[in-house]
């Protein structure tokens, strides 16, 4: 039985991951930092703490305190007309309530950014609870994130469903125990990530007839 549904925050409910890609370059193209393509592979979904012991083995001569700062700079200038909803979003969450899910949110985001963005975008008052990035120990692909959001629920892991745009993020919701459904943002799935799915969507929408299939 499915109980609670838990979402990922970008790229999956909101469209950034467009705004974090040119982030990326943008820092690594004054800092000129190689291979940039092959990190924001690895990294995406990931928590800053993850991504900065990642730089440090990838990068030992490029200081990740002078790189991250840079990203961080272009990524909120680059948001500075709003933050983008993925399309479906707000009707999604809708459904859920009127269906008395649970709701979750597991972001690799810190708490401050998410707040913001939420309550922007009028998203925060769906959610009974958010876990962010610097609230775990270990980030994705680790389980920690969901397992805390379904202890925050009551709901048991093998209850709830886990929606993520990023491999690392579909092998945190795999670990964790839960049912896995991708949505691809900017990154399609990998044959062992597509092994290891309860479902794949095209689009938030298509959530819907997933969990009516289950009645």
């Amino acid at each position: 039985m499915v109980k609670a549904i838990i979402f990922d925050k970008d790229g999956t409910l909101h469209d950034t991951e467009k705004v974090y890609l040119r982030a990326w370059m943008l820092a690594a193209e004054e800092l000129n930092v190689p291979d940039m393509e092959t990190t924001i592979l690895d990294c995406t979904g990931t928590t800053e703490a993850w991504i900065a012991q990642y730089w440090a083995k990838k990068y030992p001569t490029i200081p990740f305190e002078d790189y991250f700062p840079r990203r961080q700079f272009h990524y909120f200038r680059l948001l500075t007309q709003g933050v983008p909803v993925k399309e479906g979003a707000h009707e999604v969450l809708d459904y859920l309530k009127a269906h008395g899910y649970r709701i979750g949110m597991a972001t690799s985001t810190p708490w401050d950014t998410v707040k913001e963005h939420l309550e922007s975008t009028d998203m925060l008052s769906y959610f009974d609870t958010v876990v962010t990035g610097d609230m775990i120990q270990n980030g994705k692909p680790a389980p920690d994130i969901y397992l805390l959001a379904a202890e925050r629920l009551g709901v048991d892991p093998a209850d709830c469903v886990g929606v993520e745009d990023s491999i690392n993020g579909v092998r945190s919701i795999a670990s964790a125990g839960m049912r896995p459904v991708m949505i691809p943002d900017l990154i399609p799935p990998t044959p062992e990530v597509e092994a290891i799915l309860w479902k794949k969507a095209d689009n938030l929408l298509d959530l819907i007839p997933i969990l009516e299939s289950l009645s």
